[in-house]
């Protein structure tokens, strides 16, 4: 076997090696390009080698957090601890914990990009955290929506009746009529309570989301064009079908869209993205909702999924609540993050059944 043949050998063996990773490894030069890409890496990026090998890191992978370099200043300085981060590939972000490896060879030193999705494992916790506080709301909330709702009808019945006998007092009749008006919020609001406290049952069946979305855009068509809203459709021709209850996530992808609505008043930018994903052998359906608006305060960030929390002046506090609530029936997750170019952004996660999943895999 001649030097280059058993050079060959050995670099594909190294190949073979990397590829049985189990975590993503990008080798550099020294010039910050790209040299190598295991399977892994590829597959955490949902790329292609060409679209990596020869590019500079840079170009090609964005940093999303604040004082975080895609390239250490000193190669000596790589500790291989491991951070995480958030970084962006193609539009799409990733929640990554990166570890930078420093390799010596014949003198030259080149650096490794060793790293994780945890995008998946940090929403699981966040997700969790959320649904955690809601058991002893729910039953608080059913007790004050009961209390609430059985005298509404008397008032109403006792207001419209006074009404009726004010017909030479416009006035009078004006402010009755006002009172009925707060009454109408009152009542949509322990609608809404009863909705997140006793839930109708779901109705599911096995389907592809991708009509649902494109229904309720296009209901929503009219609304974007006053608002001066551009919408940008990402979607996928077809997803993997999982059980759903097709009304009641139309009506979660409908809360959010409002919501992006509201966060941008001077108009902006709504972009839809679905796909499909396979994450540590397990497959989903994702949806994600970007805008361009102020995004969310940092001290408010953890309380946006809370019953009763609003920043809305005429709003119950409880869409996004409901919203956690059908995609948790779901067997999904909900989590939200600000955009670093701003905005937010609202992903949904939807576990496709195994038998589905073999079959789609």
């Amino acid at each position: 076997m001649t030097d280059s043949s058993v050079a060959t050998l050995e670099k594909e063996r190294a190949q073979v090696l990397l590829d049985n990773l189990d975590f993503g490894l990008i080798a550099l030069d020294s010039e910050h390009n790209v040299l190598n890409v295991n399977r892994k890496a590829l597959e955490i990026l949902d790329a292609t080698a060409d679209r990596l090998l020869g590019k500079a890191i840079g170009d090609v992978v964005l940093s999303r957090t604040p004082g975080y370099s895609l390239w250490p200043e000193k190669l000596g300085e790589v500790d291989g601890e491991p951070r995480e981060v958030m970084l962006e590939f193609e539009g799409r972000e990733l929640l990554l914990q990166v570890r930078w490896l420093s390799v010596q060879d014949d003198g030259d030193s080149s650096i490794m990009m060793a790293f994780e999705d945890v995008t998946e494992v940090v929403g699981e916790l966040e997700f969790q955290r959320r649904v955690d506080r809601f058991a002893s709301v729910e039953e608080l909330s059913a007790v004050i929506a009961h209390e609430i709702r059985n005298p509404l009808t008397g008032i109403r019945t006792t207001i419209q009746y006074v009404g009726s006998k004010l017909e030479g007092l416009p006035s009078l009749r004006s402010d009755l009529e006002d009172a009925i008006k707060e009454l109408d919020r009152i009542e949509q609001f322990t609608t809404d309570l009863l909705q997140f406290t006793r839930p109708k049952s779901l109705q599911m069946t096995e389907e592809d989301l991708t009509p649902i979305l494109y229904k309720v855009l296009d209901n929503l068509e009219l609304q974007f064009r006053k608002s001066s809203i551009t919408v940008k459709r990402e979607l996928a021709e077809s997803l993997p079908p999982f059980p759903m209850d097709p009304d009641a996530l139309q009506q979660v992808f409908l809360n959010l869209i409002l919501n992006a609505i509201d966060a941008m008043p001077g108009g902006g930018t709504l972009r839809i993205s679905s796909s499909s994903r396979w994450y540590r052998s397990k497959q989903a359906v994702e949806v994600a909702f970007h805008d361009s608006g102020c995004g969310i305060p940092e001290e408010v960030l953890d309380k946006i999924f809370d019953p009763f929390f609003t920043t809305r002046p005429n709003g119950t506090g409880l869409g996004l609540s409901i919203s956690l609530q059908i995609v948790r029936e779901h067997g999904g997750r909900i989590n939200m993050r600000n955009r670093s170019g701003g905005g937010a952004t609202f992903r949904l996660s939807f576990p496709v059944s195994g038998e589905r999943a073999e079959k789609n895999g």
